[in-house]
Parts: structure tokens; C-alpha cells; sequence
């Protein structure tokens, strides 16, 4: 898959709040890391891991935007948008809106799916939005 493709229809995945179509664009391993939810692995933790923002921020949006790809790896700048009325990663709903912004690095496997991701973020700036 390329990854304006991947953009595409990861954004459309979570504006409609939908985590088997998020599922649907990985394969196992499924490696995910970030410093907010730490290192996981699999389909079962992504699909958890997805219903968990959704249930944390019930009008969560995503803007995507593609920046390169180089052979089986891309990155993304990521945008979520959302009111933090449920709890997410340990920390009680607020009922505040939190902007955040990311960057992923995407691994593909042969066949277009998603196998690892790797995400950068300002957790100081997390932390500050959801207390």
C-alpha cells in the first residue's frame, strides 16, 4: 500500500469510528509503539487499543497527511481532534477538547498491510490536555 492510500483510509477508519476497518489495513505482527500506550503487539491489542480513543473521545476526527515513503515504510503527520468524555490511557474524561498532533513511521509488508507502527509525540503536551 502506498501510504497516501494508507492516509486515506486510516482517516476514514477513525472519523467513522470504525476499528474493524482500522484492523483491516494491518497484518500480524502488528508492532505499535508510543510513548502514551507503550509497545503492543497484535491485531487483538490494536483492535483494543482503537476502541479504547473511540470510547475516550466520542467525536474524535483525524486529518492525515501523507509525507514520503521510501521502499516498504512511509511516514504520516497525524491530527486528532476530539472531546475527552470517556477515559483514555489512565486518565478520567475532562469534557475538554484536545488537539494533538503526531508523527507516525508505517512499515508495509509484501501484500500493502500495515505491520509495525511507530509514533512520536510530545506526551508533555498529552498530559497537559488530559488532566
Amino acid at each position: 500500500m502506498h501510504i497516501h492510500d494508507f492516509a486515506v483510509r486510516a482517516a476514514n477508519a477513525v472519523n467513522t469510528h470504525d476499528p474493524n476497518a482500522v484492523v483491516a489495513l494491518w497484518a500480524e505482527p502488528a508492532d505499535y509503539d508510543s510513548v502514551l500506550t507503550g509497545p503492543q503487539q497484535g491485531l487483538a491489542a490494536l483492535r483494543a487499543r482503537e476502541e479504547a480513543l473511540f470510547a475516550g473521545f466520542s467525536d474524535l476526527r483525524a486529518t492525515i497527511t501523507p509525507l514520503g515513503q521510501e521502499g516498504e515504510t512511509g511516514a504520516i503527520l497525524v491530527r486528532f481532534d476530539g472531546t475527552h468524555d470517556g477515559e483514555y490511557a489512565g486518565f478520567a474524561p475532562t469534557g475538554r477538547t484536545m488537539a494533538l498532533e503526531m508523527v507516525a513511521v508505517v512499515s508495509f509488508d509484501d501484500a500493502g498491510r500495515v505491520v509495525g507502527e511507530r509514533v512520536f509525540l510530545d506526551a508533555g503536551s498529552v498530559a497537559a490536555q488530559l488532566t
